[in-house]
C-alpha cells in the first residue's frame, strides 16, 4: 500500500509538470519561428572544421614603428618633450603643464635640458616595457603550441627577445641616472 502511494504521489506531480512543459514548448516553437522569419533575408556565414583548419596562428604581439637611434630606441611615431612644448614670454620653451622658474638658469651650455632627460627616460623605459609585452606574448604562445617546428622558431624569438630587453634595461637606467644628474646639477645652481 505505501509504495502504490509513493508512485502515485511522484507520478502526479510529474505528470501535470508535463502538461506545462507542453504549453510553454508550443510557445517556444512560435517564438523560434518567429524569430527565423526575421532573419530568413540576411546572410551568415557558415565556419566548418576544413575553413579551422586553414587558419594560421600569429603572434599576440608584433612590436613595429621602432627605430633604433644610437643606443636607445625611439619609437617612430613618438615627438621629443621639445616638440609638444609651448614657447614663454622670454622665449625659452617648457614643457606643457610645468612652470618654469625664471631665477633658475636650467642648464649649461650644450647641456641637455631636463624635459630632454626626462623624455629620454620615458621613451627608453616605455620601450623596456613594450618589449615586456611582447616576450610574455611569444611565452604563451610557446606553452600553447603543439608542433615542435613552430617552438624552436619561437624559442629564437624568445632568446632575441630577452637580450633586447636586457639591452634596454640598461639604457633605461643610464637614462635615469643622466635625468638625476641633471635635476641635481639645476638645483646647485645658485
Amino acid at each position: 500500500m505505501r509504495l502504490k502511494k509513493f508512485i502515485v504521489g511522484v507520478s502526479l506531480p510529474l505528470f501535470f509538470s508535463s502538461l506545462l512543459f507542453s504549453q510553454s514548448l508550443t510557445e517556444l516553437a512560435k517564438k523560434e519561428r518567429e524569430r527565423r522569419a526575421m532573419l530568413k533575408g540576411k546572410k551568415f556565414a557558415v565556419v566548418t572544421n576544413a575553413d579551422l583548419g586553414k587558419l594560421r596562428k600569429r603572434p599576440a604581439l608584433s612590436i613595429s614603428g621602432f627605430e633604433t637611434s644610437g643606443t636607445t630606441p625611439v619609437p617612430a611615431n613618438m615627438s621629443s618633450a621639445r616638440d609638444q612644448a609651448e614657447p614663454t614670454e622670454s622665449g625659452d620653451i617648457s614643457r606643457p603643464g610645468t612652470q618654469q622658474d625664471s631665477s633658475v638658469d636650467q642648464r649649461e651650455p650644450g647641456q641637455p635640458s631636463i624635459e630632454e632627460l626626462e623624455a629620454k627616460y620615458y621613451q627608453a623605459r616605455e620601450y623596456t616595457e613594450l618589449l615586456t609585452i611582447k616576450l610574455r606574448g611569444l611565452w604563451q604562445e610557446y606553452y600553447s603550441m603543439d608542433d615542435m617546428t613552430d617552438r624552436n622558431s619561437i624559442q629564437k624569438q624568445i632568446a632575441e627577445t630577452s637580450l633586447q630587453i636586457e639591452k634596454a634595461q640598461r639604457d633605461e637606467a643610464l637614462a635615469k641616472q643622466e635625468m638625476e644628474k641633471g635635476r641635481t646639477r639645476v638645483r646647485r645652481r645658485p
